[in-house]
C-alpha cells in the first residue's frame, strides 16, 4: 500500500464513522418526531371529544452526539406529500418544462402511438392465388415451420377459417 493511500484511508475512516454517527442520530430524532406526531394526533382526536384545553409542548430537538463534527449532515428525508427533489445536474438539457400537445407538432395519426410495421411474405410463391382446399392439401405434407408461416400470413390477410384450422392441426401433429 502506498504512502498516499495509507494516509487517505486513515483520514477517510474517521470521517465515515462520523457520518454514520450523524446518520444514526438524525434517524433516531426522526423516529422520535414521528412518534410525537402520532401521540399529538391521538391527543388531538381525544381532545375533540372531551372539553378542555390540552397543553402540549413540542419535543426538544435532539442534540448531536459528542465527537468531531462531520462536513455536513445528510439531508432530512422529504415528506411523503412533496415530490422528490432532483438535482439540476441530473436533469437532461433536452427536457422541457412546458406542456406541448402532440397534435401541434406530430404527424397526423401520431396520437394513436407508434405501431410496429411488419411485412409478412407469402409462405410460397403463388399462395395468394390458391384456394383454401389447395392450401390445406399442401399443409398436410408440409413441416411445422411452413404451418406456422401459413398461420401468420393467413391471419394477417384473408383469415380463412379452414386454412387457419388446417395450420393449427399441422402444428399440433
Amino acid at each position: 500500500m502506498g504512502v498516499l493511500t495509507g494516509v487517505l484511508s486513515l483520514v477517510r475512516e474517521p470521517v465515515r464513522l462520523s457520518l454514520r454517527v450523524w446518520e444514526l442520530g438524525l434517524s433516531s430524532a426522526a423516529s422520535a418526531a414521528r412518534m410525537g406526531l402520532e401521540l399529538l394526533d391521538q391527543e388531538h382526536s381525544a381532545s375533540t371529544t372531551t372539553p378542555g384545553p390540552v397543553d402540549v409542548q413540542p419535543p426538544a430537538p435532539a442534540e448531536p452526539p459528542p465527537g468531531p463534527p462531520a462536513a455536513e449532515p445528510p439531508p432530512a428525508p422529504p415528506s411523503p406529500d412533496s415530490p422528490a427533489a432532483v438535482p439540476d445536474e441530473l436533469i437532461p438539457d433536452h427536457v422541457d418544462e412546458e406542456v406541448v400537445l402532440v397534435a401541434e407538432v406530430a404527424e397526423q395519426g401520431a396520437e394513436d402511438g407508434a405501431g410496429p410495421e411488419l411485412r409478412i411474405d407469402e409462405p410460397w410463391d403463388g399462395y395468394d392465388g390458391m384456394t383454401a382446399v389447395e392450401v390445406r392439401d399442401r399443409l398436410s405434407a408440409g413441416t411445422a415451420e411452413l404451418a406456422a408461416a401459413v398461420e401468420l400470413y393467413e391471419s394477417t390477410r384473408k383469415g380463412r377459417r379452414s386454412v387457419l384450422d388446417a395450420a393449427q392441426r399441422a402444428l399440433r401433429g
